[in-house]
């Protein structure tokens, strides 16, 4: 019993670390060029030793992809609160998933300053967007394709590739987060007429 508790106790502290690390390397992404930020940075800034953090996670780039998932899970955990709202509407359900996504990344600031570093400032942060980016559209592709399949037998046509639609919303969104071209609202009533047309 005091085995389980001390293990559990362990785990929990080495989660608030972790927390820590991931919170003071966003603060610092968000406000230097990630190129200069140090593992020293990093460590200074979320109070723990450089040893933790390289215990923890590493390198560099292992810090920059946790951060990366971090705000990750947080993105898909919006996404599924969207869905969850609509599971009789698949073109309401995308609209709104569409315009949370796009309004999010609009405030979010690591986005920010990823999005909007000068050329060849940011390569490292923005692949994870770009070149890097086929983990984080697998799982948001996933979740989409659950949720169909749970949701939306008989409401969406069933002579569609569910799987090749679902990751060509998910990359065409990624576009659009990367490069918008309009206010959120009016990319993601877009983005509903589009899969009305292709899923409806």
């Amino acid at each position: 019993m005091n085995s389980s508790r001390g293990t559990s106790v362990r785990a929990a502290t080495r989660e608030l670390v972790r927390e820590r690390i991931l919170g003071a390397a966003t603060e610092l992404a968000s406000s230097t060029e990630w190129s200069s930020v140090r593992m020293a940075d990093i460590a200074d800034r979320a109070g723990v030793s450089r040893r933790t953090v390289f215990n923890e996670f590493e390198s560099k780039n292992g810090v920059l992809e946790a951060v990366a998932w971090r705000n990750t899970s947080r993105y898909l955990e919006g996404a599924a609160a969207r869905l969850a709202e609509h599971t009789d509407d698949p073109v309401a359900a995308v609209t709104a998933v569409t315009e949370f996504a796009l309004s999010t990344i609009a405030d979010d600031p690591l986005a920010h300053a990823v999005l909007n570093a000068q050329p060849g400032t940011a390569d490292e942060m923005l692949s994870l967007v770009t070149t890097r980016s086929a983990p984080f559209v697998a799982a948001a592709t996933q979740l989409n394709i659950a949720f169909a399949q749970q949701h939306w037998t008989g409401l969406i046509r069933d002579d569609i590739d569910l799987a090749f639609v679902a990751e060509s919303l998910v990359r065409l969104l990624f576009s659009h987060m990367i490069q918008p071209s309009a206010p959120p609202e009016q990319t993601a009533r877009s983005f509903g007429q589009l899969v009305r047309a292709m899923l409806i």
